[in-house]
């Protein structure tokens, strides 16, 4: 009898142990968990980088043969920026950003880096000059001298009745932007063919003398079509304003006729148009 009974107890804990097993081989895995961050989408996927250009000025403003620093920076290292200006003849840049004014009249200074573009406006106005009130710098006795040795129209200084009012004019103008002495039968002004010059048109008497200061600003005489006395084409030579300009009546006068000097107050302009004649120096 004992010996069956040892025998018995043996299979007991055989089946207990095989209970055990399955239990533990049936137990359930624990529950995945979701966590929730607390970011925002860009943090995760950046936005694309932008490019962006920043100048220290907006807006420029001065005087003829003044310069100006114009400072840029971009939003990143590793770029260079250049400059460049859409009108050279009002405004050049240098490749370090320094601005220069060369005469009246507005244009746009660019920065550009890699098809990025920013803009400065840029205005130029007239050279201050030290003669107050008198706006250029030609003097009275210089144009004096310019008329006693070129001669006028009375002199005869040309005996050829095709040399008119138009080449004395020019010859006075060439000369004190040039300083060479020519005769007026060196130069054909009939129509628009002005040599070594430029002439044109304008659509009003304002326009005109707007074209007359911009050449005298510089320093340079013009020539300029007006009337007086029966004359409707009487070509004068303009070299100073006094005041702002804004009146024929301001301007001073070399008329060719006499070789002398006077204002624009006895003249009118002339009914076949605006147009004045500027020597390219």
């Amino acid at each position: 009898m004992k010996k069956k009974k040892t025998i018995l107890c043996a299979a007991a804990a055989l089946s207990v142990i095989s209970a055990s097993c399955l239990g533990a081989s049936a137990a359930s895995p624990e529950p995945t968990k979701t966590v929730f961050l607390n970011v925002s989408l860009e943090e995760i996927v950046p936005k694309p980088f932008s490019l962006k250009i920043t100048l220290n000025k907006k807006n420029v403003v001065g005087n003829v043969g003044k310069k100006i620093r114009l400072k840029s920076e971009t939003n990143a290292d590793g770029y260079d920026v250049t400059y460049s200006s859409t009108n050279n003849k009002v405004a050049v840049v240098s490749k370090n950003g320094v601005i220069k004014l060369k005469r009246r009249g507005k244009a746009n200074i660019i920065a550009s880096c890699n098809s990025v573009q920013k803009i400065c406006k840029v205005t130029s106005k007239p050279k201050k000059h030290i003669i107050k009130d008198v706006r250029n710098t030609i003097k009275d006795e210089t144009m004096s001298s310019i008329a006693a040795q070129i001669g006028c129209q009375t002199d005869y200084a040309y005996p050829n009745s095709s040399i008119m009012c138009s080449a004395y004019s020019y010859a006075y103008a060439y000369y004190q932007v040039t300083g060479q002495l020519r005769t007026p039968g060196s130069f054909w002004c009939g129509g628009c063919t002005w040599e070594g010059g430029t002439y044109s048109r304008y659509g009003s008497s304002t326009a005109m003398l707007s074209a007359i200061k911009e050449s005298l600003d510089e320093n340079k005489a013009c020539v300029g079509l007006l009337s007086v006395g029966r004359s409707s084409t009487h070509y004068v030579t303009f070299y100073g304003y006094t005041g702002n300009g804004d009146t024929l009546s301001d301007f001073k006068i070399l008329d060719p006729w006499d070789g002398k000097l006077t204002t624009g107050a006895g003249y009118g302009y002339s009914y076949t148009g605006y147009h004045v004649a500027t020597v390219n120096a």
